[in-house]
C-alpha cells in the first residue's frame, strides 16, 4: 500500500507525492480508487459523518495563529505543499492561506512568493525541475513563471536550489533542491542568511573563496551565477579598497573576476602564479583574452598589473603573476607573503646569489685588465643608476649586452662571476643544453621564455641581476640560408636567432654571453654587443702569478720558468695544480721540478671543433 493518510490533518499523499485534502469518507474512497486501485475496505476507517479535524479547520480558516506557529516547519511545509498544486499563483490563493504561508516564510526567511515557489522542489527533492515543470505544477502560463525569475534567483543565492542539468552552463533554467537544504529542512530549520555587506577584508576574501568552492566542487551554482555573485559581492562592499579598485578597472565583469582570482590565489592559496588556461571557462572570449595577455596589449599587462612568471613546461601553460604595482594597488589591506628569490622557479636557468660566489684571484694581461676594470666600474650600483638615467633621458636603450670571447680556460665565465660578486649582483645562468627540444617550435618558446623570466627577475630584484649565457656559440653564429641538407633545422635555428636578436634589442638589464668562437659571429649580433672583451692567453708575467696563486710554495724562479716553457691558460694551470694536490695527498711529498715538468708535458691543449653546433636533435 503506497497511500499515506495523515490522521490529524486529513491530508492524503499519492504515489507521485501529490497531496489532497480529505475531509469525508467519500473523498477518501474516490482518492483511494484513483491512486491505489487495490482491494482495501475503508468503511471502518472514516465515517461519512465524521467532522473535519479541528487542526484542519485552523489551517483552512485560521482564527488563532498560535495553532500554526506551534507546528514544526516540516509539518507546515508538508501541508503547504498539499495546497499549492494548481493554485495558479493567484492573489486569492495567497490571501486565503495567508497565515500558513507567512508562518512558513518566516521560518525560511523568504518572501511568501519565494516560499510557495520552493514547494515543487521540496515535493520532488531528487528530481530536476525546470520552468515547464513549474508551469505544470502551479497550472499557470510561462509568462507567470518568467516574471518570477528574480525570486528563483533568490532561492539560488540562498542555496535552497542549485542549477543543474549538465556541466557548467547547460540547461541554465533547470534546478534541484540542494543536499544542504534537505538536511536543514529535516532539522526544521531554514537556510541561514549569509552576510555579504560591510565585510572585513578577510571576510570578503573568504566569501569569494566560498563562491569558487561552491561552483567548482559543490556545483551549487553555475559559472554565470559565480560571476554575477562575485560582482554583487564587490558592489556590496565599497568600503574595501580591494573591492573599490577592482570595480574601477575599465574592463568587463569577467576580467574583474580574473583579477580577483589572482588576488585570491596569492592570499588564500599562497600561489604566486596562475596559468591563463585556469580561466578558460570564466571568460566568454577566452582565446582573445589569452592572446591579448601574451602579446602585451591587454590593459592588465600594458598597465603593469600582470607579468609573465614563466612557462609551466610540464603542462605547457603560460603562467602569470601579480606585479608589485598590482599588489600595492589591490592588496594594501592584507599581509602579503614575501617573495623569496631563492625559492622561485626559473625554467632552464640557475639562480646564483652574489653572496654564494666565492672570491677568486684572476690575472690578465694589461689590455684585458683595463677592459675588466672598465666593466667593474660600470656595474657598480651608483654608477649604473646614473648611466641608465642619462641614457633614458636621451631616449637611448638602457640595457648592456657584453660579449666575452677567447680561447678556453682564459677566465671568461669566472670573470663574469667575480664581476657579479664584487658589484653585489645575482646571476641567472643559462645552460644552452636545456634549450634543446626535439619538438618543432618548442626551442623557440624556451629561448623567449628565458628572456621573459629574466625581465621578471629584473623587476623583482633590488639590484639588476646578470643574465649569463655560457658557450653561446650556437646562438651567435652566422644565420644560414634555407635549402641545405636539413632545411627544417636551419629554419628553426634562424627563428631562434631572430628571437635572440629581438630580445637583446629590448633588454633592460645586463647580459654577458661567453663564446670560444668569433670568426663566424653574425654581424647583427656584433652590433648589439655594447662591450666586446677578448680574453687573450695570459702573458708570461700573468702566468707566473697564476702559477704562484695555485701553488704558493713555488718560488718566483720556478714559476717564471714554467710560464716561459708552457703556453698554458689559467684553466690548464689550475688542472696541474689539482694534480699536484692529489700527489701530495697520496704520497705526502711536494713535487720537484722534474715532476712538474712531467705533469706539464702530459697536459694537452684542449682543441675545440670550430664547426657550428646547431640547437635541437639532429
Amino acid at each position: 500500500m503506497r497511500l499515506t493518510l495523515f490522521f490529524a490533518f486529513g491530508v492524503a499523499k499519492d504515489a507521485e507525492g501529490n497531496y489532497s485534502l480529505i475531509q469525508t469518507k467519500k473523498q477518501y474512497k474516490d482518492f483511494t480508487v484513483m491512486n491505489n486501485p487495490v482491494d482495501f475496505d475503508t468503511d471502518d476507517f472514516l465515517d461519512e459523518t465524521q467532522e473535519e479535524p479541528e487542526e484542519l479547520k485552523a489551517l483552512s480558516d485560521p482564527k488563532d495563529s498560535l495553532t500554526i506557529d506551534n507546528m514544526k516547519l516540516l509539518d507546515k511545509l508538508e501541508i503547504l505543499i498539499s495546497i499549492t498544486r494548481n493554485c495558479q499563483l493567484k492573489n486569492k490563493f495567497f490571501e486565503e492561506h495567508k497565515m500558513l504561508i507567512q508562518s512558513v516564510a518566516n521560518d525560511l526567511k523568504l518572501t511568501p512568493m519565494q516560499t510557495v515557489l520552493l514547494c515543487p522542489f521540496v515535493n520532488s527533492p531528487f528530481s530536476i525541475v525546470d520552468f515547464s515543470d513549474l508551469e505544470c505544477y502551479f497550472n499557470c502560463g510561462p509568462i507567470t513563471i518568467m516574471k518570477l525569475r528574480a525570486d528563483i534567483k533568490v532561492l539560488l543565492q540562498r542555496r535552497y536550489v542549485c542549477g543543474c542539468g549538465g556541466y557548467r552552463r547547460a540547461r541554465s533554467n533547470s534546478f534541484q533542491l540542494t543536499d544542504k537544504a534537505q538536511a536543514m529542512l529535516c532539522e526544521n530549520q531554514g537556510m541561514p542568511i549569509v552576510k555579504t555587506t560591510e565585510l572585513t577584508p578577510n571576510e570578503f576574501m573568504q566569501m569569494f573563496r566560498t563562491l569558487i568552492y561552491e561552483e567548482e566542487c559543490l556545483q551549487l551554482i553555475g559559472n554565470e551565477e559565480l560571476i554575477q555573485e562575485t560582482m554583487s559581492l564587490i558592489d556590496d562592499n565599497p568600503q574595501l579598497n580591494i573591492a573599490k579598485t577592482i570595480n574601477n578597472l575599465r574592463v568587463g565583469k569577467d576580467e574583474k573576476f580574473v583579477m580577483l582570482c589572482f588576488c585570491k590565489k596569492l592570499l588564500m592559496d599562497n600561489e604566486d602564479g596562475v596559468p591563463l588556461d585556469y580561466f578558460d571557462d570564466d571568460i566568454d572570449n577566452y582565446f582573445e583574452f589569452r592572446d591579448d595577455i601574451l602579446s602585451g596589449i591587454h590593459p592588465f599587462v600594458r598597465d603593469g598589473l600582470l607579468s609573465p612568471l614563466g612557462r609551466d613546461n610540464l603542462f605547457n601553460r603560460d603562467v602569470f603573476t601579480l606585479t608589485d604595482k598590482a599588489r600595492s594597488l589591490f592588496l594594501s589591506e592584507y599581509t602579503l607573503p614575501k617573495r623569496e628569490m631563492k625559492q622561485q622557479n626559473v625554467a632552464n636557468a640557475n639562480l646564483i646569489t652574489s653572496k654564494a660566489i666565492k672570491p677568486k684571484a684572476l690575472f690578465y694581461c694589461a689590455e684585458d685588465q683595463e677592459q675588466i676594470d672598465t666593466l667593474q666600474g660600470l656595474l657598480g650600483e651608483k654608477q649604473l643608476k646614473a648611466i641608465r638615467k642619462r641614457l633614458s633621458a636621451a631616449n637611448l636603450r638602457k640595457g648592456f649586452n657584453c660579449l666575452f670571447y677567447g680561447l678556453p680556460g682564459t677566465g671568461k665565465t669566472e670573470t663574469a662571476f667575480q664581476l657579479a660578486r664584487s658589484t653585489g649582483r645575482d646571476i641567472m645562468q643559462v645552460d644552452i643544453s636545456t634549450m634543446r627540444d626535439k619538438w618543432y617550435g618548442e626551442t623557440e618558446k624556451i629561448v623567449k621564455g628565458i628572456f621573459d623570466d629574466y625581465a621578471r627577475l629584473v623587476k623583482q630584484s633590488k639590484r639588476i641581476p646578470i643574465l649569463l649565457i655560457n658557450e653561446a656559440d650556437a646562438l651567435l653564429s652566422v644565420r644560414t640560408g634555407i635549402g641545405g641538407t636539413n632545411p627544417t633545422l636551419e629554419k628553426t635555428e634562424n627563428a631562434i636567432q631572430n628571437i635572440l636578436l629581438e630580445s637583446m634589442e629590448n633588454l633592460d638589464g645586463i647580459m654577458i654571453a661567453t663564446t670560444n668562437l668569433t670568426c663566424n659571429l653574425d654581424s647583427a649580433f656584433d652590433r648589439r654587443f655594447l662591450y666586446k672583451v677578448e680574453f687573450h692567453q695570459p702573458s708570461v708575467e700573468a702566468k707566473t702569478r697564476i702559477w704562484r696563486s695555485f701553488l704558493p710554495k713555488l718560488n718566483e724562479e720556478i714559476a717564471h720558468k714554467l710560464a716561459l716553457s708552457f703556453d698554458f691558460s689559467g684553466g690548464q694551470i689550475e688542472n696541474i695544480a689539482r694534480k699536484v694536490m692529489v700527489d701530495h695527498l697520496l704520497f705526502g711529498n711536494d713535487p720537484d721540478m722534474e715532476r712538474l715538468m712531467a705533469l706539464c708535458s702530459n697536459e694537452q691543449l684542449s682543441g675545440r671543433n670550430s664547426a657550428r653546433t646547431p640547437i635541437g636533435f639532429h
